[in-house]
């Protein structure tokens, strides 16, 4: 009699543990169906297909149609469910793909700006806000815990002949008026895309939303190499320049120039992507 004992606490053990596995698993279940309701994973809008407009404009190549034709291109797709107010803005000189998932926690613009003359892209930028990034754009296997919120802007430019003619004292002179230069050709070209900032044309609040967000980012580098220039010289860096941020802490921008063109790559609360090869 006493034998059968231990065998019956055993099994009301076990189907306890069993029990309790049960509804761990259901719990964590629920869990992950709250959390994900609305919720877009990175992995099905990677930055390489946000980024595929600018990423395929090729300066003083690219045509007005060249650039509308990206909007078609397979790559530059969405599945259902993943992006919502998809727009196609265009002006006389511009255009603009911009788009944000349904949960708003990510917008994103690419803008590409021709020569009125040639007709050839000259100017292109890319932004992007993630107020929940749990991974680096455009890296791999960097993970963030807890998720922060992070902005990229990217831009390659033909340079400006009133920078390029201009004697300066240093070339770090030359390149704080080339920010300089790029913070108000931006504004300008964002203005001249939908309008007034009080009174848009055309375009969504996405384009407006971007150029206010990008101002205060210039705005804080701008300060910084007012207050030292010389830390102009760690823009052609790997590691780039840090800068302040008025809401996001802190960014790091890079430039990067040759001959007439350059590149500005600026990250806030994210690494800088590793120099081209």
């Amino acid at each position: 009699m006493t034998t059968g004992r231990p065998r019956i606490i055993r099994r009301k053990a076990q189907a306890v543990r069993r029990i309790l596995c049960m509804a761990a698993f259901l719990f964590a279940i629920c869990l992950c169906g709250c959390a994900a309701r609305g919720y877009v994973s990175p992995g099905r809008l990677p930055y390489a297909k946000l980024a595929f407009p600018y990423a395929n404009t090729q300066l003083k190549t690219s045509a007005t149609l060249d650039v509308l034709n990206l909007a078609r291109a397979p790559e530059y797709q969405f599945e259902r469910g993943t992006a919502d107010e998809l727009l196609l803005t265009q002006s006389d000189t511009a255009v603009a793909f911009s788009g944000r998932t349904p949960d708003r926690r990510k917008f994103w613009l690419t803008m590409v700006v021709f020569d009125e003359y040639r007709l050839t892209a000259t100017r292109k930028y890319f932004f992007l806000v993630d107020e929940r990034a749990e991974t680096a754009p455009a890296a791999k296997k960097q993970y963030f815990l807890p998720p922060r919120k992070g902005l990229v802007f990217d831009s390659e430019f033909v340079v400006g002949p009133e920078i390029l003619t201009t004697p300066y004292a240093t070339e770090e002179a030359q390149k704080v008026a080339m920010v300089r230069w790029l913070a108000e050709q931006f504004q300008k070209d964002m203005t001249a895309l939908v309008g007034s900032s009080d009174a848009p044309a055309r375009g969504s609040s996405l384009l407006s939303t971007s150029g206010m967000m990008m101002r205060q980012t210039f705005t804080g580098l701008l300060v910084e190499l007012d207050r030292s220039p010389g830390l102009a010289r760690s823009l052609a860096d790997a590691r780039g320049m840090e800068f302040p941020h008025i809401s996001m802490n802190k960014g790091r921008a890079r430039l990067l120039t040759q001959n007439d063109l350059a590149a500005m790559t600026l990250r806030v609360n994210f690494p800088l992507p590793p120099l081209p090869e």
